[in-house]
């Protein structure tokens, strides 16, 4: 029995060890398998090691190229940047030049623009100095009419519209019973007063025969100037349709004018030299266009002196005209005063430096003036912003800028104060 379990123990000892062995041998060959491929994984493992390094050498390589070309492009960036710095100064500078130019430029035009209006002024200087005569007197004299009491010629007129209106001076028909006037073609007509200023010496007639002339145009007296040709076409003595010839001496002037039955004060008077004498009176005279720039009232007593005779302004006798033909008189404008030129004397005493302007001397009680606040001694430098040098000046501002009704401001020095005083314009007393 217990050899029957000692051979069943060796029996199973047997086949245990045949299966040890054979677990054995199998584990031994996959150990060797495994032991292969760990052989093959480390030479794999080796085979990439170098690699890797190899790569990483290439890499790196790479690496230190591309950062040198990035170097390299970063030197050249800086270099383009300089360059285009460098590229923008220019740039403004250039455009600087441009604007420059651009400003020479028009500076250029505008000077050029300048040259060509002197170079027209110029030459209408030179149009209106080389005056015609003949050709104004050609288209004008037919105008001219004398101006006769029926026997003999008193003085002259000239036609200033198609409806048969005659300007004359008013001295002239001042103290006729009968006016006749005669043209230079022979014919004649009677004529009516329409109205008349004799603080102007202005008056309009209306012929009863309507005359085949063309009128005569008024020029703009205030763009008239100091030596500009004039000619005057009048009838002094009798001596029908006589064409004289001169300058302008002086604008704006104030004259106290000997007249027939008075000495009056007349402004807005345009001095000049051309001949006048009796007859002339009321007679054109006219500028190198052959238009109206003044009419003819007056000259200097040729025993006190010659060569200076008085018109009275075109945009006056506009002014005039106008009124005495709508209603037959002219509200002459008025500021209830007294004034006076200023002497180096009187400047001197009162501590003034110049003599322009005008002294106060009266004040009417009920004038203009004195509702504006106006004193005695005011010293009046300016009228409505327009200075004012003397008397002639502020009267003949007055005459032909002012009407009644119209506000106007007086600059006024008081007491070395300057003030500005507001007045409306009034009517002169009849």
């Amino acid at each position: 029995m217990t050899n029957k379990i000692l051979i069943g123990l060796l029996v199973i000892l047997v086949i245990f060890s045949g299966l040890l062995g054979f677990y054995s041998h199998t584990l031994s060959k996959e150990v060797n398998v495994l032991s292969e491929r760990l052989t093959t994984i480390q030479e794999d493992l080796t085979d990439f090691r170098e690699e890797s390094i190899s790569r990483s050498g290439a890499l790196a390589k790479d690496i230190i190229g591309t950062s040198s070309r990035i170097s390299g492009l970063e030197v050249e960036i800086d270099g383009a940047a300089t360059r285009l710095g460098t590229l923008d100064d220019k740039l403004g500078g250039s455009l600087t030049r441009i604007a420059t130019l651009e400003g020479d430029l028009s500076d250029t035009l505008a000077s050029v623009g300048s040259l060509d209006d002197e170079i027209k002024n110029v030459a209408g200087r030179i149009a209106e100095a080389m005056i015609s005569a003949d050709s104004i007197y050609q288209g004008a004299s037919q105008s001219v009419v004398r101006i006769s009491n029926g026997e003999q010629v008193i003085g002259s007129g000239f036609i200033i519209d198609t409806d048969a209106h005659v300007l004359t001076a008013y001295h002239v028909i001042e103290n006729l019973t009968e006016i006749n006037t005669i043209l230079p073609d022979g014919s004649f007509s009677a004529a009516t007063i329409v109205g008349t200023c004799k603080r102007s010496d202005v008056a309009v007639l209306l012929l009863e025969k309507p005359p085949g002339a063309e009128p005569l145009a008024f020029a703009d007296s205030d763009s008239a100037r100091i030596g500009e040709p004039v000619v005057a076409i009048g009838n002094p003595f009798d001596l029908t349709e006589t064409l004289t010839s001169g300058i302008i001496s002086q604008l704006n002037r104030l004259a106290e004018i000997d007249f027939t039955s008075e000495t009056r004060g007349v402004g807005n008077l345009i001095q000049f030299d051309a001949p006048v004498n009796f007859g002339n009176s009321g007679c054109p005279v006219l500028n190198s266009r052959g238009d109206v720039i003044g009419m003819a009232i007056a000259r200097i007593d040729p025993l006190d002196g010659d060569g200076i005779c008085y018109a009275i302004s075109s945009n006056k006798l506009k002014r005039v005209t106008a009124s005495l033909i709508e209603q037959g008189s002219f509200d002459y404008p008025w500021v209830g005063i007294s004034i006076s030129d200023i002497t180096p004397h009187l400047a001197q005493s009162i501590g003034r430096e110049t003599i322009n302007g005008v002294l106060v001397g009266q004040v009417a009680a009920e004038g203009p003036a004195n509702t504006a606040g106006l004193k005695v001694n005011d010293i009046i430098t300016a009228i409505d912003g327009v200075a004012v040098r003397d008397v002639a000046e502020f009267i003949s501002y007055l005459g032909e800028k002012s009407r009644p009704k119209d506000m106007a401001t007086l600059t006024v020095i008081r007491d070395s104060v300057e003030l500005e005083l507001s007045l409306k314009v009034g009517k002169w007393p009849t």
